[in-house]
């Protein structure tokens, strides 16, 4: 008798842990998703003293700073300009080591990447309507590429020929010195080294980071790293640095209350006349088409945006957007009819379970 019931109670506890591995086994069928490895990029704003790097890829830079400098506190060019009035800039290069280093210099403008952060040297970002005469067209390097082995140092000048009409605030950008003989990687990767100096341009401002202008210019569904995203087009049409950004975007149905999708991030910043792309991931469930609201609210320092944007989806936008995303959640059509039976089997079996261990008190009673 004692050994049938102790029998019997093992059973029922074992039965009894069914409904917690059917919610286990659910979630494995609809909630599981693969972990996706996302590679960043470490970028090096030349303008943000909190950061700095060190590496030995054989030589390196040195700005001499000019007398038209605004801030000798900085260690990159801050330089007070008039109007078709040229001058030079001076960068040292000097050698690490015996072997020979060969370097390329350019000048590139600033944008704001994607991660809402001031970066440098690309060419897959959307340059903004705002930014004229950039520091690309108004500068000049002496020598394109140089080679220094041994120790030794040149110097290479950057000329600067402000345009003629007067401009408010500042142009952003850097003097990248590069190494030319790039590090080959597999898979056809290049990996390039070398430096990136601030370089900012002015003709009466003290202040380049006191931004206070943002613009929200249009919303639209994309596929961004092989992701359904909204992404929010932000712009800065000022001549000033947007620092210390907060950006909340918010997603609902047309006339519906409940959130879809949510995305908040602090402490970004904004080139000079850039826009950059604010993107709310869509998940892995497929975009069905309908028109939808996208609340974004900005601030920087005391300065608040809020906008409300609509944008509708059609049938085929939704249905190429899908087909060109590479995370998706697919399964049998079977599957929801398998988990009905197997939850109805679970509840009658627990059901009987309960119906026979009362009995079985009451009989013992």
């Amino acid at each position: 008798m004692n050994i049938c019931l102790k029998s019997f109670r093992d059973s029922y506890r074992w039965v009894k842990g069914l409904p917690a591995f059917f919610l286990f086994f659910i979630s494995l069928l609809f909630f599981s998703c693969p972990a996706f490895g996302q590679e960043e990029q470490v970028v090096t704003d030349p303008t943000d003293e909190t950061k700095s790097v060190e590496n030995d890829v054989g030589f390196t830079v040195e700005p001499v700073l000019p007398g038209t400098q605004v801030d000798e506190s900085k260690g990159y060019y801050y330089i007070r300009t008039k109007p078709s009035e040229p001058q030079e800039l001076t960068l040292r290069i000097r050698s690490t080591n015996k072997q020979p280093a060969k370097v390329i210099i350019y000048v590139k403008d600033a944008y704001t990447n994607q991660n809402g952060a001031i970066d440098y040297d690309s060419t897959n970002y959307t340059r903004d309507k705002t930014l004229v005469q950039s520091l690309e067209e108004i500068t000049e390097v002496s020598e394109k590429e140089v080679t220094v082995e041994n120790y030794e140092s040149k110097e290479v000048t950057i000329k600067v020929t402000p345009p003629e009409v007067s401009f408010e605030g500042v142009k952003g950008g850097a003097v990248c010195v590069m190494n030319a003989e790039s590090k080959e990687e597999k898979e056809g990767l290049r990996s390039s080294f070398g430096y990136r100096i601030g370089l900012l341009v002015t003709e009466s401002a003290d202040t380049f980071d006191d931004g206070g202008s943002l613009n929200l210019v249009n919303v639209r569904p994309e596929i961004h790293q092989g992701k359904r995203v909204i992404q929010a087009r932000l712009q800065n049409p000022e001549a000033k640095v947007l620092k210390e950004l907060t950006v909340k975007a918010t997603l609902r149905k047309k006339g519906e209350t409940a959130v879809l999708r949510q995305r908040e991030a602090t402490g970004m910043r904004m080139a000079p006349n850039s826009q950059f792309d604010f993107a709310v991931n869509w998940g892995i469930d497929p975009i069905k088409p309908g028109t939808y609201c996208l609340k974004v609210q900005a601030s920087s320092g005391e300065n608040t945006w809020d906008w409300e944007k609509e944008f509708t989806i059609g049938e085929k936008e939704a249905k190429k957007l899908n087909e060109e995303a590479s995370y998706t959640l697919t399964y049998p059509q079977w599957i929801p009819l398998v988990v009905v039976v197997l939850a109805f089997l679970t509840i009658g079996n627990l059901g009987m379970l309960y119906l026979r261990r009362k009995k079985w008190i009451n009989r013992n009673n």
